[in-house]
């Protein structure tokens, strides 16, 4: 039972509106240096925090019946900073409203985001409303700048915004710097009247250096200026739809030795990393437009991204790259490409992940192996106008991946041809061609009864003798075990726990029965196997 005697905290008054989703929110207050006056009307009272339950004996002393409340006006002041800034912006401002000690370190929250929601936007329409915010973040920049407060993370968002607002973020940018930002992200819209050139010369203070340790530039103009001095401390460079060209980038690039994090999206047609990036761990790279090659000179590289239709790529040393991911959302043979070409650029690659869309030449069968890959991830989307895949054809990943622990496939279900369901048992026992020894764990997303889908599976079992579990997921990802409903989120609002039409249903009822007539009966007594099928809570009516 809680104390009699337990106060009545008084809440500081917070506008309050409703969203679209109809739960009520706080509107961001304005973003101004609060004066430490105001902080004497909220009592010693109204800053302490329940600590503990009466139940937990343990944390309480032994004390059930008894609450213990944390004084946060008694903590010191450099925690009672450090644990305001850790909150996000909208959840500082509430709390510097209804704690004198949050209020006070108001004056020290260094970590802005500004964009429509944190902004107060009520409203998915912006029309009318765009020099309201514009002002709005005017004003609290200038209020930072006025009162001498620190800006260390600034991240504006404004991907809604159609005019020219050069003036405006010129000098945003400058406050931030002159403030000692560390992290800066600007995200633009692509249909601004006119491109935004990002005044590079600003990144700098008086002393030529720049405090900069992260960079994040969305769809804008980029020139870096070879006589300025070097990005000693920058850690993250993200550049998406930035316009560059490859002689700035190299500029940029040899200036920032210390870099760990690339992630580039530029029309550029052949993108270099040089030697000089010591530090680089982590490179994402988005194809766009002409991009034609790409030359990785970095040595200690560990994780490689790329996204696209494939391109020239290579790695000067890959004796460091353990995980690639190759996407491409396009019909672009992304699957045969990274069979003929990695283990020749990644080959020392454990993870690897790939993505196609459309792919419609089947994966060769080639002699050159993946020694050192243990876990591999194929997704497979469909495209309307390509020639149906056969997917036993990534037999071939397998088969060049002895060291192989663990498969993930996720198969896209579309119009089945060869529906096993229909036709007679054509594979018989015995085991494969091919033998995985070190296989365990195997997954499918999208099961369904194509014949080429049931014979890998069969083929999987006939030649991993130390498989441990196979799952079968026919819905693509949110599968239940037969009879469970207990994961069935099911409510008013949502009257399904998860989206299928009657034609995915159809086809998932068609898997478990594939499954149980051509693979059951095939699975070692000692491998976990599991069919996981829709959620018959909502979807018994369709079966």
């Amino acid at each position: 039972m809680s104390s009699p005697h337990r106060r009545q905290h008084k809440t500081a008054r917070v506008e309050e509106i409703h969203g679209a989703d109809g739960r009520t929110q706080q509107r961001l207050p304005e973003l101004d240096a609060p004066s430490i006056d105001k902080a004497s009307r909220v009592s010693s009272a109204e800053t302490k925090a329940q600590t503990c339950e009466d139940d937990d004996d343990d944390i309480c002393g032994g004390a059930p019946n008894a609450r213990q409340y944390l004084e946060l006006d008694k903590l010191p002041e450099d925690m009672l900073h450090h644990i305001h800034s850790l909150l996000p912006l909208q959840d500082a401002a509430r709390a510097a409203c209804v704690s004198r000690g949050f209020l006070r370190s108001w004056r020290f929250y260094s970590n802005l985001t500004l964009n429509w929601k944190t902004l107060g936007s009520t409203d998915d329409k912006f029309e009318g409303c765009e020099t309201r915010y514009i002002n709005k973040i005017d004003k609290i920049l200038n209020n930072y700048s006025e009162n001498g407060m620190k800006v260390k993370k600034l991240r504006i968002d404004l991907l809604w915004c159609i005019s020219s607002i050069a003036s405006y973020l010129d000098r945003w940018l400058q406050i931030a710097i002159k403030s000692g930002i560390n992290e800066l992200s600007l995200s633009l819209p692509t249909s601004m009247k006119e491109k935004y050139c990002f005044p590079y010369s600003v990144l700098f203070d008086a002393t030529n250096t720049s405090p900069i340790e992260s960079i994040y530039l969305f769809d804008c103009i980029f020139h870096p200026i070879e006589t300025l001095g070097c990005f000693k401390r920058l850690k993250s460079l993200d550049l998406f739809y930035v316009h560059i060209t490859e002689e700035g980038l190299q500029q940029l690039l040899s200036k920032s030795s210390g870099l760990e994090r690339l992630q580039i999206c530029s029309a550029i047609i052949c993108l270099k990393i040089p030697f000089t990036l010591q530090k680089l761990k982590f490179l994402m790279v988005r194809r766009w437009y002409e991009m034609q090659a790409v030359e990785i000179s970095a040595p200690n590289l560990s994780t490689f991204h790329y996204i696209g239709s494939p391109v020239e790529i290579s790695i000067r040393y890959p004796s460091q790259l353990k995980d690639v991911y190759l996407a491409s959302f396009v019909p672009s043979r992304i699957l045969s490409y990274g069979r003929a070409n990695l283990p020749f650029i990644a080959r020392h690659v454990e993870r690897l992940t790939l993505i196609s869309c459309g792919e419609n030449v089947n994966t060769p069968m080639l002699p050159d192996k993946l020694l050192h890959l243990k876990s591999l991830g194929i997704r497979l989307y469909r495209s309307r106008d390509s020639p149906i895949y056969d997917i036993f054809s990534v037999v071939s990943f397998l088969d060049a991946s002895p060291a192989l622990e663990s498969f993930i496939l996720h198969a896209e279900r579309d119009d089945i041809i060869n529906d096993c369901v229909t036709g007679d048992d054509l594979y018989a026992s015995g085991e494969s061609a091919y033998q995985h020894d070190c296989l365990k764990r195997v997954k499918i997303m999208g099961f369904h009864s194509a014949k080429s889908l049931i014979k890998l599976v069969i083929h999987i079992l006939g030649g991993a003798p130390s498989l441990e579990s196979l799952t079968l997921d026919t819905t693509g990802g949110y599968g239940r075990k037969p009879g469970d409903t207990s994961k069935c989120t099911a409510s008013g609002e949502n009257p399904k726990c998860c989206c299928m039409s009657e034609r995915d249903v159809e086809y998932a009822d068609r898997a478990v029965e594939a499954a149980g007539r051509y693979i059951v009966g095939r699975v070692p007594s000692a491998v976990k196997f599991e069919v996981l099928e829709p959620c018959r809570r909502c979807y018994t009516g369709n079966r």
